[in-house]
């Protein structure tokens, strides 16, 4: 089992043996996500470590074909409430 302190600020430090199983360094982004009566901590991506993910994608997004999409999704589930109703 592992401790830290907390400071008057709300701050801790990880214990060494956490940063190296979180694999975190400084400037790293850590989550803490409840369920239940548990709290999880786990390391997420900033969006520089994202740069260059879809280099060399060249598909191209239509924005019509997606709006178009985008609407009919809304016609349908605006039906689906009202027979709920």
């Amino acid at each position: 089992m592992l401790a830290a302190k907390m400071t008057s600020k709300g701050q801790i430090t990880l214990p060494k043996e956490v940063r190296k199983l979180l694999k975190v360094v400084i400037g790293s982004v850590i989550i803490f996500e409840k369920e239940n009566e548990k709290i999880f901590i786990r390391p997420t991506k900033t969006l520089l470590e994202y740069r260059g993910y879809l280099k060399g994608k060249k598909r191209q997004a239509n924005f019509d074909i997606i709006r178009e999409k985008a609407k009919e999704y809304l016609s349908e589930k605006a039906g689906r409430e009202k027979r709920r109703r």
